[in-house]
């Protein structure tokens, strides 16, 4: 390889090689972040100047591809129309040749967002060029100024970032009261709204809704949900207008800014350093006026806690619990009806028990667990347990690094190449001057521009190598799916509940219900039919009795009026038969709502036993396999590096 950079064929000539004419074909990325909407600035602008560009390069104007309200810091595949034109990219034959931007900062505000993105491009032929200053990426002295416009987004970004987290800093630590952004807590409202001097006072007309639930609370001993029912009632409503819920009041009156007067900047969720430490500033407790005294508190505190329910007993585990999405889009949650009868547990919509006492209920019916669980953790097994399924659902991640290895490292050296080159040149610039007398400002200024390039290729060449290293990394997660693949057949059969929990979260896994519970068990209950029939280990009479077989049975039973009993007989055996909901049974056998408190008082006194006994000659159908589950889609994805350390963070202690 010389030490001059690899030559660049030109884009027309690639073109006219891959399409046998000399007309590029040019789609356009627009992208505006929300900041700039908020200004008033759309992509219709940024239109107009790639329309131009392109009509004046007399290219074809085949596609746009627009990002409206997306961060350029993102990189390709978090953005969603970048990421489609990524795709049609790499399709064969290949449906455009260059995509034109109106300025490097469309591409991305940060090196790693705007190199990936380019060089990905140019590994499969296509090219970048650029509306402001009119370059591209087809010749050197292209991608010179290429790489200047993206050192000077990242570090105008930089600068922007920094001088905004250091005013609210200071705004934090020196001004009472502060209010550093965003909408203010409950019982709070902003004063100098809109200015750099703005800070939180008491919202009178909150804190009187405050102090009334304190009263409700503490004076009158209701809970929170009983405290919420009385707001609805007196026609109070939240903040937002709409009426409370238990969790949304909770929320605002037993908030830090209610309970101690105070707020945290740059708490619990500010970003972090690997060490831990706040990346902005250290932490700032903002005093704010008191609604409630240090007493008053302490005392709501206390009573919230004596007044909340406590289940007791034993406590089912439910690792589906929040994961299932039933047909109104509400997800569901575990519940059992008592902790020692075999079938109480079930999964229920928490749209069936709305936290809005004001709300209707969503109708949508309880769903098995036992049942769900296994048929959810079987289809996990046999994923985890077929490497190839694995690959397709762990792609995702394999993606994240997808790239040309070789060019890349063709690349690289490249870049080493050139620096080399770079760092000669400046050696030679410093003995000429040197061998001038000229001082060691002169020298410096002298090699200010080669420095400076220097620094990007540098640049240049530690994001090749952190790419690089992530395809290597894509390949060890390769490599860990087949570890995978050979630990679940082993170990995912008999995990334990808990264990299954953690690996459903590292798999992210959603279960979307697409059609009702079957008709059998649509309230969760289980069907005291089928259980009498199953525990006696009998078949069923596989017909409605004929007058012979009526004969037998009916000395057994009461005489009844109109042919009532023998309906309930009927309308028994038919329940068996097909599962079905007693009010189902009745409209389809002509029985009335007797037969189900026959059933109940006949086999309580054995005398169901007793009729099946006389009916041991007639012919029998066996107990049908229950449908217990709606059909469903079960979707997720897979990290193997962490599952692989599944069983390890369970021995230690699973969420």
């Amino acid at each position: 390889m010389s030490n001059g950079s690899t030559a660049l064929p030109s884009t027309i000539d690639t073109a006219a090689q891959a399409t046998g004419t000399r007309t590029l074909r040019a789609v356009d990325y627009l992208r505006v972040s929300t900041e700039e909407q908020k200004k008033g600035y759309g992509v219709a602008r940024q239109s107009k100047k790639t329309t131009r560009h392109i009509v004046a390069k007399q290219w074809a104007h085949v596609g746009t591809y627009k990002d409206e309200g997306v961060s350029g810091s993102l990189e390709a595949a978090e953005r969603g129309d970048l990421k489609r034109l990524m795709e049609k990219a790499q399709q064969t034959p290949r449906p455009f040749d260059i995509v034109v931007v109106p300025d490097g900062r469309v591409i991305g505000r940060k090196g790693r967002a705007f190199w990936r993105w380019v060089w990905a491009l140019e590994d499969i032929g296509v090219y970048v060029a650029v509306v402001a200053d009119d370059y591209d990426n087809t010749t050197m002295e292209g991608r010179k100024k290429m790489r200047r416009d993206a050192d000077y987004a990242e570090t105008e970004w930089e600068t922007i970032r920094d001088r905004t987290q250091g005013g609210l800093q200071e705004k934090a630590e020196l001004m009472p009261a502060a209010h550093i952004g965003g909408r203010p807590p409950y019982g709070y409202r902003i004063a100098n709204k809109g200015t750099p001097g703005s800070y939180l006072v008491i919202d009178e007309d909150e804190a009187k809704v405050i102090r009334h639930v304190y009263d409700l609370v503490v004076g009158e001993g209701l809970n929170l949900r009983k405290a919420t029912i009385r707001l609805i009632a007196e026609g109070v409503a939240a903040r937002s207008g709409k009426t409370w819920t238990r969790d949304n009041l909770r929320d605002r009156i037993m908030s830090t800014p209610v309970l101690d007067g105070a707020l945290v900047f740059r708490g619990k969720h500010a970003k972090t350093d690997e060490n831990g430490n706040p990346t902005w500033g250290d932490s700032v407790r903002i005093e704010l006026p008191r609604i409630l005294t240090a007493e008053q508190s302490a005392e709501l505190r206390r009573k919230v806690a004596e007044t909340a329910k406590h289940s007791s007993g034993q406590r089912w585990f439910y690792p589906l619990s929040g994961r299932v999405v039933s047909l109104c889009g509400k997800t569901h949650s575990g519940i059992s009806f008592t902790p020692t009868r075999e079938g109480a547990r079930f999964y229920r919509c928490s749209g069936n028990s709305p936290k809005d006492p004001a709300q209707k209920s969503c109708g949508c019916s309880r769903i098995d667990a036992d049942a769900l669980e296994k048929h959810v953790w079987r289809h996990v097994t046999e994923i985890a347990s077929d490497s190839d399924k694995l690959q397709e659902l762990a792609a995702e991640w394999i993606g994240m690094a997808e790239g040309d290895t070789a060019a890349l490292v063709d690349r690289i050296s490249d870049l080493d190449q050139q620096i080399e080159g770079m760092n000669a040149s400046i050696a030679a610039v410093i003995v000429a001057t040197a061998k001038q007398s000229k001082s060691a400002d002169a020298i410096e200024a002298a090699t200010a521009v080669l420095n400076e390039e220097l620094q990007q290729l540098q640049n240049l060449r530690d994001e090749a190598a952190d790419w690089l290293a992530d395809m290597e990394e894509s390949d060890r997660r390769t490599r860990d799916l087949m570890a995978l693949a050979s630990m679940a057949k082993k170990s995912f059969p008999d995990m334990a509940p808990e264990q299954q929990a953690a690996i459903l979260s590292m798999l992210e896994l959603k279960v979307t219900i697409t059609s009702p519970v079957p008709d059998g068990r649509r309230r969760g209950v289980p069907c005291t039919v089928r259980a009498w029939y199953a525990a006696a280990g009998l078949d069923i009479p596989a017909a409605a009795l004929s007058d012979e077989d009526w004969a037998k049975v009916a000395p057994l039973l009461p005489r009844g009026r109109m042919g009532t009993v023998r309906r309930s007989v009927d309308a028994i055996f038919f329940k068996a038969r097909t599962g079905k909901s007693w009010p189902n049974v009745i409209k389809e056998t002509g029985a009335t709502i007797q037969a189900s408190k026959h059933f109940n008082a006949w086999a309580s006194d054995d005398t169901w036993t007793r009729v099946n006994a006389v009916l041991s000659e007639v012919e029998r159908v066996p107990l049908p396999e229950l449908q217990l589950l709606p059909s469903m889609v079960i979707e997720g994805r897979v990290d193997p590096s962490v599952m692989l350390n599944v069983e390890e963070r369970c021995r230690t202690g699973c969420r």
